[in-house]
């Protein structure tokens, strides 16, 4: 490994040079959005179906726009990423206690979505690259041959092997569900995150590529789906009329036959994401030069792993995750602590108590039983850190440098204590 450069003390005014942006401030909303929002508030027309055409909704055209974002047929704007998965996975026919395999490293909402239209979640190894892995998936398929649905949760934009999951899922009769909501202008060998599946939920929550502060999206190209979700979503009374859909034959067929759960975006949320949508692909150009140039810094530490992406992947990644080798328990406390006062805020997934992202923190789930041995390791080291849009090169060099002397500092005073010892 190549050495870092700067790893001396950064000077600003005769003192050590620390890291002072905020990390968690959201992306800003466009300018667009606000004389927008400003018409619907003072119109009151908050209602998805309060006009009289899908011409008239902020939603429908956000819905069509999106989808043509994605180049998919259908989109339905919920309200949140979680809403967009129960209702898929409602329409897609999942019933009463089916199985649901899904990877072990992703957020507490994907589960919770999954028990909450009343099945039950099947957790899948994740690899210290954070994607899937795929030998464990193909034998949780042949230990469980009931399952008929995967939820694939591309976790912090990290998007697997896409083509040998979608023909293993299609080798063995398996609905593919995509979680993208963390992978919205990600590519897999040129084609969009979410549309590999049968359906695919986005989020818009603050820290997404769309910020709307809450609010998600279902998409498809199955109509029959489409149909039974915007029911689902709650289109009474056929206010589906409202809407930009192509088969209104099938919205009469199922209407009155699937129950209205009610979780409709509203036409505020639409307005503050629909301006966002051409912005994706210059904010994933901006993300990625970032990423990389943090990334090649962290690499050269011999402590520090920023693991590949997988082959043939384009990735839009808003933050960055990388694994601590030779640190372990206090070693990795000392080291977030001493990146602290670089002012460099790392999360550890495994080190906070409470992190809804780790399995064994789900307990609504009994996972007692489940050996994932990889997914606890990776979680154990892996750290986080945002990378907002704000940043540009020369902060993210600045903090990759710091965090690097960061676990520098941690190493050479573990080395001298190992010296006192010694000589003790």
């Amino acid at each position: 490994m190549t050495q870092t450069k700067n790893l001396e003390p950064l000077v600003i005014d005769g003192g050590r040079k620390t890291f002072h942006k905020d990390l968690t401030i959201p992306d800003p909303i466009p300018s667009q959005a606000f004389g927008r929002v400003e018409e619907i508030m003072k119109s009151a027309k908050l209602f998805r179906y309060g006009g009289k055409t899908a011409e008239e909704s902020e939603t429908a055209l956000l819905e069509k726009e999106f989808a043509a974002y994605l180049g998919v047929k259908y989109a339905l704007g919920v309200t949140s990423c979680s809403s967009a998965i129960f209702i898929g996975l409602m329409a897609a026919g999942i019933e009463k206690g089916d199985k649901v395999l899904m990877p072990a490293f992703t957020f507490t909402a994907v589960p919770s979505s999954i028990v909450h239209a009343g099945a039950e979640p099947l957790l899948v190894e994740c690899d210290d690259n954070y994607v899937v892995n795929i030998a464990d998936l193909e034998q949780k398929i042949a230990d469980n041959p009931d399952a008929k649905y995967f939820l694939l949760s591309h976790m912090r934009g990290h998007l697997a092997e896409m083509g040998k999951i979608v023909e293993l899922c299609e080798a063995n009769d398996i609905v593919l569900m995509e979680d993208a909501a963390h992978a919205l202008g990600n590519t897999w060998n040129g084609q969009q995150a979410g549309t590999f599946g049968q359906m695919s939920a986005f989020s818009f929550q603050s820290t997404k590529m769309i910020n709307a502060g809450e609010g998600g999206m279902l998409t498809t190209n199955d109509p029959h789906i489409m149909a039974k979700a915007i029911i689902l979503a709650g289109a009474y009374e056929k206010q589906w009329a409202k809407q930009f859909f192509d088969r209104p034959d099938l919205l009469e067929k199922y209407q009155g036959f699937y129950p209205a759960y009610n979780m409709r975006m509203n036409e505020v949320t639409a307005a503050i994401a629909r301006p966002q949508i051409p912005n994706i692909d210059i904010k994933g150009n901006k993300f990625r030069d970032n990423y990389f140039t943090i990334a090649n810094i962290l690499n050269s530490s011999e402590h520090i792993d920023v693991p590949d992406r997988v082959e043939n992947e384009l990735p839009v990644p808003n933050s960055i995750q990388f694994n601590l080798r030779g640190l372990t328990g206090e070693k990795i406390r000392s080291f977030v602590e001493t990146a602290a006062e670089e002012g460099i805020k790392i999360a550890v997934f495994g080190m906070q108590e409470d992190n809804a992202r780790c399995f064994w923190n789900w307990r609504y789930l009994d996972t007692s039983d489940d050996e994932l041995p990889m997914t606890e390791t990776m979680l154990r080291t892996a750290c986080d850190l945002r990378l907002p849009v704000f940043l540009d090169k020369e902060d993210v060099s600045t903090m990759g440098n710091l965090i690097v002397r960061a676990i520098e500092r941690v190493k050479n005073l573990q080395d001298k204590r190992a010296v006192m010892t010694a000589a003790d």
